[in-house]
């Protein structure tokens, strides 16, 4: 699941054209600063993916070494 959130940030969040220019002359700075929080929330959400894709991987690693251990 993880994966598929950091792969839709990549390709979705992360390619959003929104700014201060396309806002317009009246909303420039509030489009720069919307457009600041995307960047902001992209990072932060892959971040979080890829720190669940290592979370899970070591979940998966002490759960097979512990099967490991209980079949001796």
């Amino acid at each position: 699941a993880a994966e598929l959130i950091n792969n839709a940030v990549a390709n979705h969040l992360s390619r959003l054209i929104f700014d201060g220019a396309r806002a317009g002359r009246a909303y420039a700075v509030s489009g720069d600063r919307l457009r600041a929080e995307f960047d902001r929330l992209a990072a932060e959400v892959s971040q979080w993916a890829r720190a669940a894709v290592e979370i899970a991987a070591a979940l998966r690693a002490g759960a097979d070494r512990y099967a490991e251990a209980e079949s001796y």
